[in-house]
């Protein structure tokens, strides 16, 4: 990436995703790929005045061959002395930011059982994170950036190193980042569009929503009650106190459904990958609020594993609307990552809700959480189902049928 966008990166990172303050300490996730990046964060975050700057390095390559290589029961060992590294850092005045890669087909050679229990570890990790972050005491985002793999799994017609300028020309697109513009002016401007969109939702105060698509898409659920619409310019309403915006790039408008209410069937518009592995035409079927079957073409024993870990990961947690009109979803590519696939399309996620989606949610005990009918998980699972013709429908408390979505774009 050229010094110019490299800078522009860290700086709308740091200045809108985790809002860093002065005397704050920055925890950085990152893998090896994003080396680049991560020292221009360093650098710009002590230019900032931050306290310390934390990094915890993870390389892609080693990674899988301990994958290929070490037992299941090895790799699910998480030593304590990881989380505690981890969860230190946490309960200071601490940002915490994830630096992520994509690897679509890097572990096509490893069974299944040894990616279940790698990422059953690397979950274990997450949840550190989560539990500040469902608390509402972090202020935190997670990226993505360009490596080799990745670029030529999203375009294969490519050579790798033309592959990889398109995907690094994509991603800077995505972050509204280019050679003359100002980014933290540019995503402001988008926070406060996608802020009007989630104050419209959030006036209408639904009871349920029924979302149709052309795939098969046929499913109801209400809402939490006192639920919050979420966008990227509501963030840090907790006990933060400051804006921030979890995840970049980010197009989505979020809330918490009812998990007891959940009925009807979610066709998968995208694949998904999962335990390093893609999940292919897939539909998952709800009955009162539990998932009760799932179907895929490939790797449906990944999707059944999380899916059905337990009673909380059957539920559903969180309802995101995008618009087929996203500048991701304009692309035209699939991009086989979680985080960027997620904001071009509709989407639902099984497991854990957000505290914050809920008025006085994040000073709710889990049980309280439970009993609003908002889900308490040790895992999150975003799946996508948008498609052109996606329409979505809400219903109020007195009965009357708002459209909310029709033809897969917001006409509220």
């Amino acid at each position: 990436m050229n010094p110019v966008r490299l800078k522009k990166y860290a700086q709308v990172l740091l200045e809108i995703g985790v809002n860093f303050q002065k005397n704050q300490i920055l925890l950085l996730q990152t893998c090896t790929d994003a080396l680049d990046l991560a020292r221009c964060l360093t650098d710009q975050a002590f230019a900032m005045g931050a306290k310390d700057v934390i990094v915890h390095l993870e390389d892609a390559q080693i990674e899988h061959l301990r994958a290929l290589h070490c037992n299941k029961e090895t790799l699910k060992e998480l030593p304590e002395w990881k989380k505690e590294s981890l969860d230190y850092y946490l309960c200071q005045d601490c940002v915490q930011m994830s630096l992520m890669g994509s690897y679509p087909t890097l572990n096509e050679d490893v069974s299944g059982e040894n990616l279940l229990a790698k990422n059953a570890s690397n979950n274990e990790l997450r949840n550190v994170v989560r539990k500040h972050i469902h608390a509402g005491t972090l202020k935190w985002t997670g990226t993505v950036y360009p490596n080799v793999n990745w670029a030529k799994k999203v375009y294969p017609e490519l050579n790798e190193k033309e592959a990889l300028i398109q995907l690094e020309e994509a991603l800077c697109k995505m972050m509204r980042i280019d050679d003359e513009s100002d980014p933290v002016e540019n995503w402001h401007d988008h926070c406060e569009s996608l802020g009007k969109i989630s104050a419209k939702l959030n006036d209408y105060n639904f009871k349920s929503l029924h979302i149709t698509s052309e795939l098969g898409t046929d499913i109801t659920m209400d809402l939490v009650k006192d639920h919050i619409w979420t966008s990227a310019a509501d963030m840090g309403s907790s006990k933060v106190k400051e804006p921030y915006v979890a995840n970049m790039p980010t197009e989505e408008i979020f809330t918490d459904p009812d998990y007891r209410s959940v009925n009807g069937i979610a066709y998968a518009s995208f694949p998904l990958m999962m335990s390093g592995k893609l999940v292919t035409d897939f539909s998952i079927t709800f009955k009162d609020g539990i998932a009760v079957d799932c179907h895929a073409s490939d790797n449906e024993d990944l999707l059944r594993d999380a899916l059905f870990k337990n009673e909380t990961t059957r539920r559903l947690g969180e309802v995101a609307l995008v618009s087929k009109n996203s500048p991701i979803k304009q692309m035209n590519r699939i991009f086989y990552n979680g985080l960027i696939d997620e904001n071009a399309a509709c989407h639902l996620a099984f497991g854990q809700s957000f505290s914050s989606n809920i008025k006085n949610g994040v000073s709710m005990s889990d049980q309280e959480l439970l009993e609003h009918g908002v889900n308490v998980a040790t895992s999150h699972n975003d799946f996508m189902i948008g498609t052109p013709e996606t329409k979505v429908v809400g219903i109020t408390y007195d009965g009357r049928n708002i459209v909310i979505m029709e033809h897969g774009d917001f006409v509220i």
